[in-house]
């Protein structure tokens, strides 16, 4: 069952303030990616909600106090453009918090390493707590993936992972569409990653 979203039609005042926003490539539509996204982890509770602007997002449920959000990210190229998956947990924290760590990576495919990279305060108090669980590191090492962040602000923190996997080409010459599948192995990194910055986090504000 697809549940892309089918493009709305706008008036004339519409289009005008339109102009001036980011222009999505001819030929996405919202959502078709993650359908994708959604048979790659059809093992677990999935379901389609609207996020901004009515674009679709994929909510995964591993357990039931986890939920993990899909998101798409388009890129233009020229005469194609790419659809990236962003895989997403939050919650709250203090207030008072303001702070992003990057994950930088190094090293080559077959043996890559991470570090925790942050200019604020509280960022470096993030990453010496973080440094207190290898197994993230760990987990990170063995996941293929774009970039990664930790970024608590407003009170509330979230993780977002791209992951290299769980995207698709889309070429107009020729007309040829490319998913690139998230195979079982990497969709066990990439939600235990999740899963254990998740719980580090709950566990570092538990009254919020």
């Amino acid at each position: 069952m697809n549940h892309y979203a089918i493009s709305p039609k706008y008036s004339f005042w519409q289009k005008i303030g339109l102009l001036g926003k980011k222009r999505l490539p001819i030929g996405y539509q919202a959502g078709l990616t993650l359908n994708k996204v959604e048979r790659d982890v059809s093992s677990y509770q999935c379901e389609f909600a609207l996020g901004g602007g009515a674009l679709a997002v994929l909510l995964i449920k591993p357990q039931d106090e986890l939920i993990i959000e899909v998101t798409e990210r388009v890129k233009t190229l020229f005469m194609a453009f790419i659809v990236y998956s962003h895989f997403t947990v939050s919650g709250a924290c203090d207030n008072t918090i303001e702070a992003r760590i990057n994950v930088k990576t190094t090293g080559s495919m077959r043996k890559k390493s991470i570090r925790y990279v942050s200019k604020q305060v509280d960022g470096l108090a993030i990453i010496d707590l973080l440094n207190e669980y290898p197994i993230i590191q760990q987990t990170l090492e063995e996941l293929d993936f774009n970039y990664c962040h930790i970024e608590l602000k407003d009170g509330f923190w979230r993780c977002v992972i791209e992951p290299f996997t769980a995207s698709e080409m889309v070429s107009r010459i020729p007309a040829t569409r490319r998913y690139l599948r998230l195979t079982q192995q990497q969709r066990h990194r990439l939600l235990s990653a999740l899963q254990l910055v998740s719980q580090l986090m709950r566990k570092r504000f538990p009254t919020y």
